[in-house]
């Protein structure tokens, strides 16, 4: 059987060759006395030079800070009762309407499981940069409101790469209940600006519209593999006729019928290539032709700046899931209930009017929006084809 080191294997690779040589410098040169501590598939580094960047961030640009801490209470509720209702709505969805046709799957992110091989470097990078985000505006707003940070430091387990900020509890819980309330809120509030300037960097970089059919994947020996089609090739057209979207693609493959020879003009390392591929009937309607072996597709965003054809879909993709964890990070945190941070949110509050039986009210909230949460994920996989997250 042939063997392919394709661009995940490499990363994977890559990530197992880390371990390995961070594991072996570790012992050799007794780096936990700088900070670091290192067991199988797990490190942990506290840096003192993180801890003087949110001091300083923090007094640098302190007005800037407060009025993102302030908006941020206010964003913080949003989430929160936006939160509530997607889980909910989903759910009344199902009972009272058209069954699991109605749910918008919810799952959770996890390589392999929900989310397809091709997609972990794109993933792990996002999970940095939106943990990473996240982890500092906590840090930064905790010092501007005199709560102390006992560490700061980035860490990993197996392929998660991240960071975090430490701060004193006891010191935290005799803050004033604002700056609580601020240093919880603000974590969401930055994945949410995050999002936003992504969005503005990829509006800047990327054609808006669509230049072609982008091949996200081909079956392995399906007629498409075996045509010559591969992953991130781009069809341009087919029997001529010029394919510049989706819906082009759609309407054409409306009128051929199935066991048609078709001539597809693919763009393939910036260069133009045809292939014959014979089209099947789809196993959801029989009389409709499918290009056989491409289960997924999206529409096709040139680059503005030059990079060539792989280059640009890389680029575009790792912005692409920047975007999208920082957006479920900024909603899903601000679900009230443990350990994300809306769950504080709402409690200190309540807590603030309620004088007994607090420990008993934290339960419920908390049973109730977890109860809400596995149901969607249970449900969410009712829904045929809808395994991934994308």
């Amino acid at each position: 059987m042939d063997f392919t080191l394709t661009p995940e294997l490499t990363f994977l690779f890559g990530v197992a060759v880390f371990w390995v040589v961070l594991y072996v410098l570790f012992y050799v040169f007794h780096l936990d006395k700088h900070g670091l501590d290192v067991k199988p598939a797990f490190f942990m580094y506290r840096s003192k030079a993180l801890n003087s960047f949110i001091d300083r961030a923090a007094h640098k640009w302190r007005t800037s800070w407060l009025v993102l801490s302030n908006i941020s209470l206010a964003i913080s509720i949003g989430l929160m009762i936006f939160s509530i209702y997607v889980l909910a709505n989903n759910l009344l969805k199902f009972i009272f309407f058209t069954g699991p046709a109605s749910l918008v799957p919810v799952h959770l992110a996890i390589p392999v499981l929900t989310i397809r091989f091709y997609w972990l470097p794109y993933y792990f990078l996002a999970v940095v940069i939106v943990v990473l985000s996240h982890e500092l505006a906590h840090g930064i707003i905790g010092r501007l409101e005199d709560i102390p940070i006992l560490s700061a430091g980035v860490l990993a387990f197996l392929l998660f790469f991240g960071a975090f900020v430490e701060p004193d509890e006891k010191g935290f819980e005799k803050a004033p209940m604002l700056a609580r309330l601020r240093m919880l809120a603000v974590g969401s509030s930055m994945n949410l600006v995050t999002a936003v300037l992504v969005i503005l960097l990829m509006t800047g970089l990327f054609v808006p519209s669509s230049a072609g059919v982008l091949i996200q994947e081909v079956a392995p020996n399906s007629p498409a593999d075996k045509a010559g089609l591969r992953q991130w090739d781009i069809v341009k057209a087919i029997n001529g006729t010029p394919i510049l979207s989706l819906q082009n693609y759609s309407d054409y493959m409306s009128k051929v019928t199935p066991n048609t020879t078709l001539t597809v003009t693919v763009l393939h390392n910036d260069m133009n290539q045809t292939w014959t591929v014979n089209s099947t009937a789809s196993t959801t309607n029989s009389s409709r032709a499918i290009l056989p072996g491409i289960p997924l597709a999206s529409n096709y965003l040139p680059n503005k700046v030059g990079l060539t054809q792989y280059a640009g879909i890389y680029l575009f993709w790792a912005l692409f899931w920047v975007h999208l964890l920082s957006v479920n990070v900024a909603i899903f945190n601000m679900l009230p209930a443990f350990p994300f941070d809306g769950e504080r949110v709402l409690y200190y509050p309540l807590a603030s009017l309620v004088k007994k039986r607090k420990r008993e009210l934290r339960w419920t909230l908390n049973i109730f929006i977890w109860g809400l949460f596995v149901l969607n994920i249970a449900l969410g996989f009712l829904i045929p084809g809808s395994r991934f997250i994308i």
